[in-house]
Parts: structure tokens; C-alpha cells; sequence
């Protein structure tokens, strides 16, 4: 069974504490390391490599929600700008990367100017000082769920969306 499928059982069983909301196409989670504030993965409901490889509507829907949850992590943590990413090399289950970025987000590290977060190094990004746990765990979730309800309904009711 592959990682990501392992984390959604956790979902699916009531371990995950990173779980923020269950949407049609796939599982919303908070990162388990946030140099990058709010960053959050949308997990594919079901273990497929490739994008191209789900029926198109389900790939519409999949990309539709992608972008609901985009625009609630960018509300929710007060981004300037969102990176998406959809890679799959190490884990190879559909699944996107949301990144909210800010002025000087890299600087921590040395470098000043703009760039992709994976110009952040590894060791760092994923250091367990970047984890987050308890209270702060907690705030961080409450915050996405509620942006994403918010979106959800307007959604749904077509409320000048």
C-alpha cells in the first residue's frame, strides 16, 4: 500500500490528525511540516498515477475542488501567492501540493528574492521544528474548514461565485 494510501485508512479510522475536510473527488490535510504556512496536500480519494488516466469528468471535478481548496488555503493563511504542484515521483498517487507563499519565505534559509519552494532546503523544510502539533494544529485546521465551507456553499448555491 502505498503512503498516501496509508494516510487516507488513518482518515478513514479517525488517526489522522492532519485531516481538515472530506470533499467529493479526494481529502483535504494539513502538511505535517509548515515552514510554508498553510501548506495543505488534496489527496485523491482513490490510489491513481496520472491525471490523464480518470474519466474527464472526474478530472474536472478533481481539478475544480483543487482549486476550491487553493483559494481556501490562500484565504485562510493570508497568502500573496499560491504554488501548485502535482508530481507524483515519490509518491505515485494523485495528489497536489498547495503552497501558500509570502515575501521572504525563503529568507530564513539565506536567500533573498523570489523562487520555488523547493529551492527551501529539504533538511529544512521537513526539519521537525517545522511541525505542528496541538493548539496550533488545531487553529490552522479550523481556519482552512472554515474557508472551505464558506466556498463549499457559495458554490453550491451559485451565490455570485
Amino acid at each position: 500500500m502505498c503512503q498516501i494510501c496509508k494516510r487516507i485508512e488513518m482518515i478513514k479510522s479517525y488517526q489522522n490528525k492532519y485531516f481538515v475536510k472530506k470533499l467529493e473527488t479526494g481529502y483535504v490535510v494539513l502538511g505535517d511540516n509548515q515552514h510554508f504556512k498553510g501548506y495543505t496536500l488534496f489527496l485523491y480519494k482513490d490510489h491513481q498515477h496520472e491525471l490523464y488516466e480518470l474519466e474527464f469528468k472526474e478530472q474536472m471535478k478533481f481539478l475544480a475542488e483543487m482549486s476550491l481548496v487553493g483559494e481556501a488555503v490562500a484565504k485562510a493563511f493570508k497568502c500573496e501567492k499560491m504554488n501548485y504542484e502535482l508530481l507524483g515521483n515519490g509518491d505515485a498517487h494523485l495528489h497536489w501540493h498547495l503552497f501558500p507563499r509570502v515575501s521572504g519565505d525563503l529568507e530564513s534559509y539565506g536567500y533573498h528574492g523570489k523562487g520555488p519552494v523547493w529551492w527551501y532546503p529539504q533538511e529544512k523544510m521537513y526539519s521537525e521544528e517545522n511541525k505542528v502539533d496541538g493548539d496550533e494544529l488545531e487553529i490552522m485546521k479550523q481556519k482552512l474548514k472554515v474557508e472551505l465551507e464558506k466556498i463549499i456553499l457559495k458554490v453550491e448555491h451559485n451565490y455570485d461565485y
